[in-house]
């Protein structure tokens, strides 16, 4: 069996590096892609929306999350 190269074997190396990277940096789940963009609004005052928990300004109402 002949052993590769040293310039060869590293492209190789680098070459399943990045494949094997790629392909389980690119998986997320529908979840996951929600969870980056939480918003909290008002059941009362719809436009009333933040971006952490927190109470309602008009009524005082706990903000409920929704993805």
């Amino acid at each position: 069996m002949k052993i590769m190269n040293k310039p060869a074997m590293l492209t190789t190396l680098a070459i399943a590096t990045v494949a094997v990277l790629g392909m389980t940096g690119c998986y997320t789940s529908e979840h996951d892609h929600s969870s980056h963009a939480h918003k909290y609004p008002c059941s009362m005052h719809p436009d009333v929306v933040q971006d952490k928990a927190g109470k309602c300004p008009k009524c005082g109402m706990d903000l409920t999350e929704k993805q």
